[in-house]
């Protein structure tokens, strides 16, 4: 019987576990569809897709994706976030195996170490509590990595999910990008609809405050209508608290093509979220309002407190006039 060949087999067998259990955790994280888990939509079924989030065009070959591990995200969102940070996963493998290492390497430390302070093998204390001492600088280093990554994954997941929330939101009108020409009549749209490359090609505008402000931003609009048409801007207002459209707007008004209306009790969800954050930057967001612009390829580009809709279109003639690339702001 030999203890320290013993002890040798024993380190091995447990380094194997944490590699392997490593790896379990490295595979986990590629959202891997299992069968059954892809549906198919009928081409007539978009008022689903329409509820799911997901766009209705090619309907007839649209899949829904199950929601992840936690439900909390789809598998979608975690793909593209995956396709965004295609090392994250590398290195959260590489930092969980050091991490069980540190482990390994403290215990036998902490072992070593008690056994000095009982008189065994006295002449390894001092080397241990040296091992044992860089082993806790190495796991606090390493917790502190893998929680950053995972921080930094949390909030590329919740931007990519706010993102594509963003842009499903839908808005009406009477401009001419609205109106069906073999229909003759006005379609709704979403705001993805607006991107580069989709037709339209407009910036959004969008502001969110209390009824009083909101009509004033609207008695505002047609005296600026050219300068927002010629910067390609359109302006959707949302009455807070509710998130709704303003009602009494004049035909007039709603005929300019700078203007567009929320639709669909999606804006009440999505613009709490901006209200509360600027709430609690000390913002009153009923009396002063906050705007969010959207560039053309469908990125937030800028969030304001207060509206100044003269100052946006002053800011993209002034690009324009410096010569600077506007394609995308």
């Amino acid at each position: 019987f030999h203890p320290y060949r013993c002890k040798q087999r024993n380190m091995k067998v447990i380094s194997s576990c944490l590699i392997a259990l490593s790896l379990c955790h490295l595979g986990n994280g590629f959202a891997v569809l299992p069968r059954g888990s892809v549906q198919k939509l009928p081409s007539n079924d978009r008022g689903t897709a329409s509820k799911l989030g997901l766009p209705s065009k090619n309907a007839s070959t649209l899949t829904i994706l199950h929601m992840s591990g936690s439900g909390k995200y789809t598998t979608e969102v975690r793909l593209r976030e995956e396709a965004e940070a295609p090392f994250r996963k590398v290195r959260l493998f590489l930092f969980s195996s050091l991490l069980g290492g540190c482990i390994i390497s403290l215990l036998v430390s902490a072992a070593r170490i008690a056994a000095g302070l009982n008189g065994i093998n006295t002449d390894l204390l001092e080397e241990s509590t040296n091992n044992a001492a860089i082993d806790v600088g190495g796991l606090a280093v390493l917790g502190y990595l893998i929680k950053n990554d995972l921080n930094a994954q949390e909030s590329r997941l919740q931007r990519m999910t706010k993102g594509g929330a963003l842009a499903n939101l839908t808005v009406r009108g009477k401009a001419s990008f609205f109106l069906d020409q073999d229909q003759g009549n006005y379609n709704t749209l979403k705001l993805s609809s607006f991107r580069n490359g989709r037709g339209i090609d407009k910036r959004i505008v969008i502001c969110a405050a209390g009824k009083d402000k909101i009509s004033s931003i609207i008695e505002e609009i047609p005296s600026l209508a050219e300068s927002l048409v010629r910067n390609e801007l359109v302006v959707i207002p949302v009455v807070l608290p509710d998130g709704t459209a303003p009602v009494g707007v004049d035909e007039a008004v709603l005929g300019l093509e700078c203007l567009a209306l929320p639709m669909g009790g999606s804006w009440k969800t999505f613009i709490e979220g901006e209200v509360a954050d600027a709430s609690k930057q000390g913002v009153d967001v009923s009396t002063t309002g906050v705007a969010l612009i959207l560039k053309k390829n469908g990125r937030v580009g800028q969030r304001t407190s207060g509206v100044n809709l003269a100052r946006m279109t002053g800011e993209v003639e002034d690009r324009q006039a410096s010569g600077m690339d506007v394609t995308n702001i």
